[in-house]
């Protein structure tokens, strides 16, 4: 670009490693909470006493079924309300503070639920429940201040920098419930291996606080986000003359509504793809059970395996094959296009609902497809089918709008995106009673 000073090279993609190793921990709170579901499902269970030489059950709530839809919502909405509001007025605030100040309350409410591993909760479990609720919510609050902090910083950065944290979210995923599986081959006990994952989680944000630390010393970061900022400080009358053929340009007042209203498919589309994904993941598919009567399969690795682990992949996937084809096209047709598929996943919600979920349980429909395949099936489809419907819908909104408009294009899918991840995670608890 004329005009752009070539700064300081990142010796051996260092910075860029980093934001990599910082993209896994943005999503590495909710991957580890929905994960390790065995773990709560042992927290929560019906607990009984002896009493006279007779087992009485306690009348409580079912928590193990209440606790899905609850984490859903206790994470996703603080999630997506702070990501807008950091989008709004995170720029009143200092980049490195911020960051620093959310990812050790992060730590440090880590190791809070760590410890409450170890701790016998069978006397107060509605107590552990709403105690842990609020950490959550804690905890994705201060999520949500790093995630949108670190891609502000890496929105500073060649696109690769926004690729590797992008990249990065999308194996958080598979790390957390490949570690879970891992953990649990070895013959750990659902607390054993939750303890384990927490514990790694925060060694893990740990390393990810030290390395950011490292990367903000670095001459390559403080070009792009000190030397940088303050050349356009000092020198904005150059704006005019960062055109191509040198003739001046005039700074283009971007209408927000106009940008909408070109993306709107795009839009819509992502909200949709979203909200049937959280709608279904967890809160429905954690229920499904093997059809196996026993055996290591049914009882310990058929949900961490395939809904967790399988999920994960098959997303991470999506979202490979739609940097590579990028099928529909960007524009008009690939718009309603893209807006028709995401439409069409509407049916996993029923697919989810007919499979083996809650079995002994149900009240209002049939369990219609009895098969561990089936459901594995539909679980690859389902997740292959958001990863890369989700990334075209991302990638393709800014190329159908100015150059000028595309920063906004991609801020109001940003949004829209997040309005789907909470409308989903509240409408879980609907779609659990149609079981």
């Amino acid at each position: 670009m004329v005009g752009k000073v070539a700064g300081p090279k990142d010796p051996c993609k260092m910075v860029q490693a980093i934001f990599f190793w910082l993209g896994i921990g943005t999503l590495l709170p909710w991957n580890m909470f929905i994960t390790v579901n065995a773990y709560w499902n042992h927290k929560f269970r019906n607990i009984t006493h002896e009493s006279n030489g007779t087992t009485q059950s306690e009348e409580t709530e079912d928590l193990t079924a209440l606790w899905p839809g609850y984490l859903a919502v206790a994470s996703m909405v603080p999630n997506v309300t702070f990501l807008i509001l950091n989008g709004v007025f995170g720029h009143r605030f200092k980049t490195q503070p911020r960051l620093l100040a959310s990812l050790i309350l992060v730590i440090i409410l880590f190791i809070f639920t760590s410890v409450m591993v170890q701790i016998d909760t069978d006397e107060w479990q509605s107590s552990f429940l709403y105690l842990t609720l609020a950490s959550v919510v804690i905890i994705n609050i201060n999520s949500a201040i790093f995630q949108g902090g670190i891609l502000g910083v890496a929105g500073k950065f060649p696109p690769a920098y926004m690729g590797a944290v992008f990249s990065g979210q999308a194996l958080g995923g598979i790390f957390a419930s490949g570690t879970n599986v891992v953990v649990l081959a070895l013959g750990a006990t659902p607390t054993q291996a939750a303890f384990f994952c927490f514990v790694l989680s925060v060694l893990f944000l740990g390393t990810a606080l030290v390395a950011y630390m490292v990367a903000t010393r670095s001459e390559f970061y403080k070009h792009y986000l000190g030397e940088g900022d303050q050349l356009e400080k000092h020198d904005d009358h150059k704006l005019l003359e960062t055109s191509p053929d040198h003739k001046p340009t005039i700074p283009v007042k971007v209408n927000p509504l106009s940008v909408l209203a070109q993306i709107w498919p795009y839009g819509l589309a992502v909200l949709l793809t979203f909200l049937v994904t959280l709608g279904c993941f967890p809160a429905i598919t954690v229920r499904v059970q093997s059809t196996e009567s026993e055996g290591l399969w049914a009882t310990k690795f058929f949900i961490p395996v395939s809904c967790f682990l399988l999920f994960n992949v098959g997303d991470y996937l999506g979202r490979f094959l739609a940097g590579l084809i990028q099928w529909p096209k960007p524009g008009r047709v690939g718009a309603i296009l893209t807006l028709t598929f995401s439409l069409l996943r509407i049916c996993f919600i029923p697919l989810f609902v007919i499979c083996n979920a809650s079995p002994g349980a149900r009240t209002l429909t049939p369990v219609l497809l009895e098969s561990d395949t089936a459901y594995i099936v539909i679980m690859l489809l389902f997740s292959l089918t958001n990863g890369y419907l989700g990334s075209i819908c991302m990638m393709g909104a800014p190329q159908v709008v100015l150059s000028e408009e595309s920063q906004t294009a991609a801020s109001l899918m940003v949004a829209l995106l997040g309005i789907g991840l909470g409308s989903g995670a509240f409408l879980s608890n609907f779609f659990v009673k149609l079981l």
